[in-house]
């Protein structure tokens, strides 16, 4: 692939008032994580997979945002210069999470990442994900690459593996609750909805950052930061659940814990999901006259009776960081279900990691 130079334009508008930029507001790469295959390639410049198959890569700024303020942002993008076997393409995230990477391949990094939205640059048609046939623009919630479940459907795009850079820009306004999405000063996409609510549940403090991937075929996938200005996050923001959150559980409604994460085949909590559990304990301790139920659930992979007791160990283990934390056990009440309980088909690699999952309930005990 022959050699490019290439600058993005990457800002944040605060709410109120539009914040000047100056040399200081340019990123440097100590302000993003990267994950994979992805490598620096010059000033803030990142290229996320070489042209390999089955290679991903990632790169997350490190501070949160606040989605209750409207932001721009403007990317120029390599997509690579195979163009009939070139794939799979690029996935712009929100999620809770920074540093967070779903499947490769047809995935592009960011399928199984829930709840999540992704701004899709897709290469490569796989029909039974309801992909068109050329390369197309989407709206993608919830680490489902189906377009079935996508919010906007996909829309075409002039062909974008040509070897050049190519210019997106992103304009969120959360006064008037809409996307719009240019591809070098076209407009291509206009959605509107509560994406807050609809999809963060109330919560619109979250992390960006941008995945690719390749599988049977491949491409190059790079992109360059040059300014950044917007809201931060502190971390004491990120570790409550959303108000809007706290009152659905606080009415008794079943929610998942979204952010938790086990060891594979096993009951041991990963370290990241030590701040969902933090955000769970917080509320008990606040509301000391709620009990909790802890539900665990499979996919259907394997053994029944081994996946119903992998569930109870994984409730479990949600239990007993609780306990070590200070809760009393007597509150608590963790339950596996193993597989009987699907939110969807087991059929896809997409469905069977939503199906693996802890919910809660909370409620107030009978006298």
């Amino acid at each position: 692939m022959r050699s490019f130079a290439f600058a993005c334009l990457l800002f944040f508008i605060a709410t109120t008032s539009i914040i000047a930029q100056s040399e200081s507001d340019k990123p440097t790469p100590e302000d993003f994580v990267t994950s994979g295959y992805t490598k620096l390639t010059g000033n803030n410049c990142f290229q996320l997979t070489p042209d390999r198959n089955w290679t991903s890569g990632s790169v997350w700024h490190k501070k949160a945002i606040d989605l209750n303020a409207p932001f721009e942002m403007e990317v120029d993008l390599m997509l690579g210069c195979k163009d009939a076997d070139g794939a799979d393409g690029i996935v712009f995230v929100f999620h809770p999470n920074f540093n967070k990477m779903g499947f490769m391949g047809e995935g592009m990094g960011f399928a199984g990442l829930r709840p999540s939205l992704g701004i899709e640059i897709d290469t490569w048609q796989n029909h039974h994900l309801e992909d068109p046939s050329f390369d197309h623009l989407a709206l993608l919630q919830n680490g489902s690459m189906n377009h079935f479940y996508s919010l906007t459907p996909p829309e075409k795009i002039p062909n974008i593996e040509d070897c050049r850079t190519h210019t997106m820009k992103v304009k969120w306004l959360p006064s008037i609750t809409t996307f719009t999405i240019f591809i070098d000063d076209r407009l291509y996409l206009n959605y509107k909805g509560d994406i807050v609510n609809r999809i963060f549940r109330g919560n619109a403090k979250v992390y960006w950052g941008v995945t690719a991937a390749t599988g049977g075929f491949n491409n190059k996938h790079a992109l360059c930061f040059e300014k950044l200005v917007y809201d931060e996050v502190t971390e004491e923001e990120m570790v409550s659940f959303s108000p809007i959150k706290s009152i659905d559980l606080l009415k008794g409604e079943i929610r998942t814990l979204d952010q938790l994460q086990f060891t594979s085949g096993s009951a041991g909590v990963k370290k990241e999901s030590f701040g969902e559990l933090e955000k769970l304990y917080r509320l008990l301790k606040e509301n000391p006259a709620y009990s909790l139920e802890i539900f665990g659930h499979t996919d259907s992979s394997g053994d029944a009776e081994r996946n119903k007791v992998l569930s109870q160990n994984r409730a479990e283990a949600v239990a007993q960081y609780l306990i070590a934390r200070g809760i009393d056990k007597k509150r608590i009440k963790p339950i596996g279900y193993g597989e009987l309980y699907p939110l969807t088909s087991n059929r896809t690699p997409e469905g069977r990691s939503l199906n693996r999952r802890v919910e809660i309930h909370l409620f107030k005990p009978i006298p």
